[in-house]
């Protein structure tokens, strides 16, 4: 439906005055008067009709207003919402705002959320909530809220477009924010998304001209494809996102049956939806108020100029100096070394001589010029792209200090960063009027500086998000590729490798025995050759390892026969059905897990990490959701440390073929796709990688 409109037209369904009448009412009606809105506000109360309400006269109903709202706030008892729906409907109402929260049963909840959702459809009226807090617009001087973190209702204008599954974040927002000068064009409390969806009002934000950067509060995605195109629009209209999103522990997890389900969780998707988009995920609210409002003042370096994570650091102690070197390799970046000649400069500048990176200038900081002029003297090096200052409370000296860095930082193209613990708000104020971001601790200036070179490199490979959006508006899904016989609920691994190397994917040399004949399994050995592989095959059988079902390296014939025997007396003991018998070769190489799970939001993810009987232990996954392209593949197999290190030839083993490894996840991810949605859980573990060869030695499949 595009952007939120600008209203000229307002009404209150609801409307109350504080004594005696509903708190939601008269809140939502206040603020929009308060707050100065610039459209035509009407109060709507049949109980109340022909009085005032702050001095507005109040109507009986929609239909008695001498004009058609735009955008109209329901806060009317939940019996009346449906009916008020309706009615604005019928006039041909834009936007409505469902202010007033559900009740009863579970059911009648749901019939409750239905009916919203199928008047909305059919209209085509947009409606935000149930349950929510409301809409602001500082552009619009719009407070259709009842929150009570703003001075006199009014919201602080700018570009920052806020959407929250959490009405009580938009309020600690506003307070956060009230006395900067960073401000909002939209701030909307999702509520509980009957009708809307955040992933419709994130691509309206991306669509309107007046929003500049987007901050999410997320508790859970419905459309994940939708929320994907939406990310990547705003990738490619050059407007950040910053996420925090919760809801993403291991305690959210539920019970699955294979490793790929264990270790990959809502924080792995959405790790790899951050990825592909260049979304900025943060851990707090701190972080997520500092780092938003960092990229709405600092989205792009000066002139445009690239961010490649080159930093100096001036300071004023060792510790400090030590503390932030520490943080500057956390985020990945390098410290520069000062030439010869920027050591000698520094001392020219600021009377310190020896003053290498990070730059301790002890009590020199006291001096304004000097400080001024150190930072000067360090933007002289072009391939230093930020500028840290990490400084302390600073006294009397403070805010001459903070207007000599304002000056500074006026003068150079690096970014500069500000980190000063004990921040007084004068000197807050200082740097915010100059839009220099400033935090009270070091950390927290790292993160934000990363922040802005992220988005800065996502937003300059345009191609890749082009390529991700039409692959997601292009994808089929064949859901008839499934085997005519129809899914069992798992595959085990007879099963799930017949039908991977049907397909043409690399699996290791194997034949299947369907019954326990150690003569027969032990000629199918033969035929294979030494050294083998035996594994037991029952849907019963979980972990096939764990329970015995695993005998590797057997070396002729004998071995073979015996280790067949042994399968025989387990199946007997624990019943097992539908058994049979897989004779493998076997494989070398630096074992993986290539794994497939389907996310109830974003569909099928592909995870890959260490494999082998500890893949759980070592439970360290990279994820990306499905579809892709080999440029994410590429990349997904270097965001997992330990694994990477593997690939590059660990300890004098092969490096592997990362082409050849990037082809195969293809072809994976293309074969799991052909599935349909009855494809739940895929494991490949391990899957042997040496050089240039990847084979395929054990799977398991998970059908719904």
């Amino acid at each position: 439906m595009g952007v939120l409109p600008s209203p000229q037209v307002i009404a209150v369904a609801g409307a109350s005055d504080l004594e005696g009448g509903n708190y939601y009412g008269a809140r939502v009606l206040a603020n929009l008067v308060e707050g100065g809105a610039r459209a035509t506000v009407y109060p709507v109360n049949p109980r109340l009709a022909g009085t005032t309400l702050l001095g507005l006269p109040v109507y009986g109903s929609l239909s008695d207003l001498p004009s058609t709202p735009d955008m109209v706030f329901v806060v009317t008892p939940i019996k009346f919402v449906i009916p008020t729906l309706e009615e604005a409907a019928k006039l041909g109402v834009h936007s409505c705002v469902v202010v007033t929260a559900e009740s009863g049963n579970e059911n009648e909840r749901l019939i409750f959320r239905t009916r919203i959702s199928q008047l909305a459809k059919v209209s085509r009226m947009r409606i935000i909530g149930p349950n929510s807090m409301g809409v602001l617009n500082g552009n619009l001087s719009l407070n259709g809220s009842f929150a009570s973190g703003t001075r006199g209702g009014r919201v602080p204008a700018g570009g920052i477009a806020c959407l929250s599954q959490s009405g009580a974040t938009i309020s600690a927002m506003l307070q956060w924010f009230g006395e900067t000068s960073v401000g909002f064009s939209w701030l909307v409390s999702t509520g509980d998304e009957s009708a809307t969806g955040i992933e419709e009002l994130m691509q309206a934000m991306v669509d309107d001209p007046s929003v500049h950067s987007i901050m999410l509060f997320l508790e859970g995605i419905g459309d994940g494809a939708a929320f994907r195109r939406a990310a990547l629009s705003a990738r490619l209209a050059g407007k950040p996102v910053t996420m925090l999103q919760v809801g993403r522990s291991v305690k959210g997890r539920a019970a699955v049956q294979s490793h790929t389900g264990r270790v990959a969780g809502t924080r792995e998707v959405f790790a790899a939806i951050a990825q592909e988009t260049g979304i900025t995920e943060t851990d707090s609210f701190v972080e997520f108020f500092s780092v938003g409002r960092t990229l709405a003042q600092r989205a792009r370096r000066r002139d445009q100029l690239p961010r490649n994570r080159r930093a100096a650091v001036i300071t004023v102690s060792g510790g400090a100096a030590s503390l932030s070197a520490d943080h500057i390799e956390v985020i990945g970046w390098d410290l520069a070394q000062f030439s010869p000649a920027m050591v000698a400069a520094l001392a020219e500048s600021t009377g310190q001589a020896g003053i290498h990176n990070p730059a301790d200038i002890g009590g020199v900081w006291r001096n304004p010029d000097k400080v001024r002029r150190a930072i000067n003297t360090i933007a002289q090096d072009a391939s230093i792209d930020t500028i840290f200052l990490s400084l302390g409370a600073g006294g009397i000296f403070a805010e001459a200090v903070a207007r000599a860095v304002v000056a500074a930082a006026g003068e150079v193209a690096q970014d500069v960063f500000v980190a000063w613990v004990g921040i007084s708000a004068e000197v807050q104020a200082i740097f915010d009027k100059a839009g220099i971001p400033a935090f009270g601790d070091f950390p927290l200036a790292a993160r934000a500086a990363e922040a802005c070179a992220k988005f800065s490199r996502s937003h300059a490979d345009k191609a890749g998000a082009v390529e991700l959006i039409s692959l997601l508006d292009g994808a089929p899904v064949n859901a008839s590729a499934v085997p005519a016989d129809g899914p069992q609920s798992i595959w085990t691994v007879t099963q799930a490798l017949a039908d991977l190397r049907l397909a043409g994917l690399p699996c290791a040399a194997f034949d299947v025995v369907s019954k326990f004949d150690a003569a027969e399994i032990g000629a199918r050995a033969e035929q294979i050759g030494f050294p083998v592989a035996l594994k037991l095959s029952s849907p019963d059988m979980n972990h096939k390892s764990d329970d015995g079902g695993v005998v590797i390296r057997l070396g002729d014939r004998a071995a073979v026969e015996a280790a067949a025997e042994t399968f025989e007396e387990i199946a007997g003991r624990k019943r097992l059905t539908a058994t049979s018998v897989l004779v493998q070769k076997m494989s070398q190489g630096v074992e993986i897990l290539v794994g497939i799970k389907r996310d109830p939001s974003f569909g099928l993810v592909l995870v890959v990490g260490l494999g082998g009987t500890l893949a759980e232990l070592h439970a360290e996954v990279a994820a990306v959701v499905l579809p892709t392209t080999p440029p994410m593949l590429r990349r997904l197999l270097s965001r997992n440390a330990r694994l990477n290190m593997l690939l590059d030839g660990y300890r004098g083993q092969p490096a592997a073929d990362r082409d050849a490894l990037v082809a195969f996840l293809a072809a994976f991810a293309d074969w799991a796709l052909g599935k349909g949605e009855a494809l739940t859980e895929v494991d490949l573990n391990p899957v042997m990688v040496s050089g240039g060869l990847v084979s395929i030695v054990d799977a398991r499949a998970v059908w719904n």
